[in-house]
């Protein structure tokens, strides 16, 4: 998937359900935006794409101050991890989880049964 077709495809399903969404980085196959949530907390999303397989995730929720609530990605350092090499940190980085929420979609699910 071209990072410009996710962007579209992320504005069409969420734009009603967040503030703004501001484009930081569209190439080929890596997608940077900023979706910043009507609650003032905003999530960082970062995807690398081949094809139409997702390779690579991050996205980081963070409070009205830029401090993380939760982080989810797919970096494979964390090899202890049972749902390796999907995890998520709450609250601060080295407090890390297993993730069963691996792509924008359900993780955005999660962000809004919170509230």
């Amino acid at each position: 998937m071209l990072a410009s077709e996710r962007l579209l495809e992320i504005e069409e399903k969420f734009e009603a359900k967040v503030e703004r969404i501001v484009p930081v980085e569209l190439d080929e196959k890596t997608l940077r935006v900023i979706l910043y949530l009507k609650d003032g907390t905003n999530l960082r999303v970062a995807e690398q794409w081949d094809g139409k397989v997702l390779k690579r995730y991050s996205y980081y929720w963070l409070n009205s101050a830029n401090e993380l609530k939760v982080g989810w990605d797919n970096a494979p350092h964390h090899t202890q991890m049972e749902s390796f090499p999907h995890h998520k940190h709450i609250g601060r980085q080295k407090n890390m989880q297993p993730s069963t929420e691996i792509c924008l979609e359900e993780v955005m699910g999660v962000i809004f049964q919170q509230k």
